[in-house]
C-alpha cells in the first residue's frame, strides 16, 4: 500500500471539490474557500481581500453553512 491516493479516489475528491465550490453563489466566497483549502490563514486571506479577519470569519461561517445545507439534501 502506498501513501498516494488511487486515481479513482483522487477523481472523486476533485469532483466533490469542484461541486462544492460551484454551490457557492459568489466568486468572492469561492476565492475564500479555495484560499482556506490551500492553507492560507484567516489573516492572510483578509490581507488579500483588503478587509479585517472578522469579515473572513463571517465568510467562512457562511460557506460552512451553505455546505452543511448541501450535505443535508
Amino acid at each position: 500500500l502506498g501513501t498516494e491516493p488511487t486515481p479513482e479516489l483522487a477523481a472523486q475528491v476533485a469532483e466533490e471539490y469542484h461541486r462544492l465550490l460551484d454551490r457557492l453563489p459568489d466568486p468572492g466566497l469561492r476565492a475564500v474557500a479555495q484560499w482556506k483549502l490551500e492553507g492560507f490563514t484567516n489573516d492572510e486571506i483578509a490581507q488579500k481581500l483588503g478587509c479585517v479577519r472578522r469579515s473572513v470569519e463571517r465568510k467562512l461561517q457562511l460557506i460552512r453553512s451553505l455546505w452543511e445545507d448541501e450535505g443535508e439534501r
